[in-house]
């Protein structure tokens, strides 16, 4: 799972590094972006109440704050260029 958020985050990146008129057409997907990341959020949520397992908790509670802190990112970015447009 730690490859889906870094690959959605490389396109979070790529977006941000565009020029404006490319960055008007990517928003879109952009937000897609979000939504996948919001739905692996929530499953790895639902995983952690499940686990049992001290180790594997840990690792589940260190992804989760991973997929959180990528998710304000690019919420903070894509409002930034919200306003700049």
């Amino acid at each position: 799972m730690k490859r889906k958020a870094k690959r959605w985050l490389a396109k979070v990146k790529a977006f941000l590094a565009s020029p404006p008129h490319e960055q008007a057409e990517q928003y879109h997907s952009i937000k897609k972006v979000l939504k996948k990341l919001k739905e692996q959020q929530k499953q790895l949520k639902a995983k952690l109440v499940e686990e049992t397992n001290l180790k594997r908790r840990e690792a589940l509670e260190d992804e989760l704050e991973i997929i959180k802190k990528q998710r304000h990112k690019a919420i903070d970015e894509l409002k930034s260029l919200k306003d700049r447009c």
